[in-house]
């Protein structure tokens, strides 16, 4: 499989498939296809899987694009103004995602539900649930506005908006904690709860949050209605 990124601030993505490969994606992602492409939306995992991605805010189903005599091209994009990040994953071993950063992937990608089972999680804004990643081959994510990379030492923590978290490696642990201050909780408008990332691993951060271009968009929208 070889890939091309495009663009600057609204990125796609373009697959070139030969005979045989295949990619996946969440629904909703695909920009184009040629003619020789083979689309399939399924639902892996059957109830279960079903049910699973609909608890954790993902799509239902997944489309699957194969390509059929000739080689094939697949183009993405990505929902937000922002960039497309592959993943290498024999580089970085399991990497969980932020629900809706997940764009596409290579079919032989394991690619599911990351069940937190922890309260705090939930109310730290990121659900109760997230994706992983893991194999060896590629994986695509959609950050929103710029990518911003850390590597964490062994014992180094970072404290980081929950909204702003696109994915991590599986070697970090994370912890959501209350944000210091009343008037910091209340005034502050970052929200209550912050999330302690604590290496070692990579954590990949997305510049801007849904949250932040809908308010400001709210704001135009209500002063045009005046």
């Amino acid at each position: 499989m070889e890939y091309h990124i495009h663009g600057t601030t609204m990125q796609t993505l373009e697959v070139h498939l030969r005979p045989g490969e295949s990619v996946f994606s969440e629904a909703g992602c695909l920009l184009s296809m040629s003619p020789n492409t083979r689309m399939e939306t399924k639902s892996p995992g059957g109830l279960g899987g079903m049910f699973r991605r609909a608890f954790s805010g993902n799509s239902l189903f997944l489309n699957y694009f194969r390509a059929t005599r000739e080689d094939s091209i697949v183009q993405f994009t990505t929902r937000m103004p922002g960039h497309i990040l592959p993943l290498h994953l024999r580089n970085y071993g399991r990497v969980i995602a932020q629900r809706h950063a997940f764009l596409c992937a290579e079919e032989h990608i394991d690619f599911g539900i990351e069940a937190t089972l922890n309260i705090g999680r939930l109310l730290g804004g990121n659900g109760l649930v997230f994706t992983y990643l893991d194999g060896d081959g590629t994986g695509f994510l959609s950050i929103d506005g710029e990518v911003i990379e850390r590597d964490l030492a062994r014992g180094e923590s970072l404290l980081v908006h929950p909204g702003h978290i696109a994915a991590f490696t599986s070697s970090i642990d994370y912890r959501v904690q209350v944000m210091q201050g009343v008037s910091n909780m209340l005034f502050g408008g970052d929200g209550v709860f912050l999330v302690q990332l604590t290496g070692p691993g990579r954590v990949w951060m997305h510049s801007l949050t849904v949250h932040n271009l809908v308010h400001i968009i709210q704001e135009y929208w209500d002063s045009g209605q005046n």
